[in-house]
């Protein structure tokens, strides 16, 4: 819970159901002292409302039959996964997006980290709804655009892995804005004439300056054979190993002579998603680079290392070095990435 109307409203609704539920409210930012460093998780904020915020969280679960909350200091995190990088980036005249990065490595990362296994479920108030698809024989979740469209949260939760979205609930995903402001008069929460808070959740002092950071994440993977799968779902080859074909790359397919590229690596089916052709996805999609911005039809062209190229049918305004893209499938979001390169018609 944030302390505003959609998450309360979204606790509301949960809590009229048989759920074993329990709040959790994040603290992502903390003081700076009159040096201009951070203190990572000591308490305190400049800037910040994170203390009103509480507040009012604990007055809605109060008003909620005294539902348990609890506040989770994540500063730390936050200072490290999402505020640390983007001094970095910003210093170097790109344009990150936190707001992105805060939901990958800190909502549905580190929070759901400390939530599993003794919770099954996250719920949250973002405007946006969850889709299943079958791939390779396993059923994966995506994020799908919410009903209310001019309120759509997708693009903000479009890096958040597959598996995290698998624990995930989005109570508001099919209202609207206007219905959830008359739920929360029904019933009679405390944050009902709330304002909504807009942009990000740190304001003034942004520390000493961008320092060089980076986390790696050592994943080790049992190297053995498994199916090279069609979009069509059907085995068509073998690979030696998880990790031993990248994204983009040509796979070799026994007794075809048309080249084929992966697509994607599923590590828990041990599959690899293979696409024919000139490393074109074989569909039509669409999309998007800033929120609230209509998704615009292009072309994707996979590309080694994990890098994808993306053509617009019609030239797009104002793209920058360091903005989120998020590719949508209709109204499916099929992920999202960090602009590293723009060509432009000047």
């Amino acid at each position: 819970m944030s302390g505003g109307v959609d998450s309360s409203v979204a606790a509301a609704l949960l809590a009229q159901k048989d759920y074993d539920l329990r709040a959790v409210y994040m603290r992502n930012w903390s003081t700076v002292d009159e040096t201009g460093r951070m203190h990572a998780g000591s308490g305190g904020a400049m800037g910040c409302e994170w203390q009103k915020e509480w507040d009012d969280v604990q007055r809605v679960c109060h008003h909620l039959n005294n539902l348990p909350v609890r506040l989770m200091d994540l500063s730390r995190e936050y200072w490290t996964d999402v505020f640390e990088p983007a001094l970095g980036q910003w210093s170097e005249g790109t344009t990150p997006n936190p707001d992105v990065t805060c939901n990958r490595a800190i909502k549905f990362g580190s929070l759901l980290d400390h939530l599993l296994p003794s919770s099954q479920w996250l719920a949250t108030g973002h405007y946006a709804r969850i889709a299943h698809r079958d791939i390779a024989g396993k059923r994966h979740a995506f994020i799908q655009r919410a009903q209310d469209t001019t309120k759509d949260q997708s693009y903000y939760l479009s890096s958040v892995p597959s598996h995290r979205l698998a624990h995930t609930i989005f109570p508001l995903g099919t209202l609207h804005k206007s219905h959830v402001r008359t739920l929360a008069h029904q019933y009679q929460l405390p944050t009902a004439d709330k304002r909504e808070s807009m942009g990000l959740c740190f304001v003034g002092e942004r520390g000493s300056g961008p320092r060089a950071f980076a986390r790696f994440l050592d994943q080790y993977v049992e190297s053995r054979p498994g199916d090279l799968v069609n979009p069509e779902g059907l085995v068509i080859g073998q690979h030696s190993g998880i990790h031993s074909l990248t994204i983009g790359q040509g796979a070799r397919i026994g007794g075809c002579t048309e080249r084929y590229f992966v697509a994607r690596k599923y590590p828990e089916t041990n599959t690899m998603l293979v696409v024919p052709g000139k490393q074109d996805i074989p569909t039509q999609l669409f999309a998007q680079v800033r929120y609230r911005q209509a998704a615009a039809p292009c072309k994707v062209y996979l590309l080694p290392l994990g890098r994808v190229r993306i053509e617009f049918t019609d030239p797009m305004y104002a793209v920058a070095c360091g903005q989120v893209v998020a590719v949508y499938d209709q109204d499916v979001c099929l992920g999202s990435g960090t602009i590293a390169h723009v060509t432009t018609l000047a």
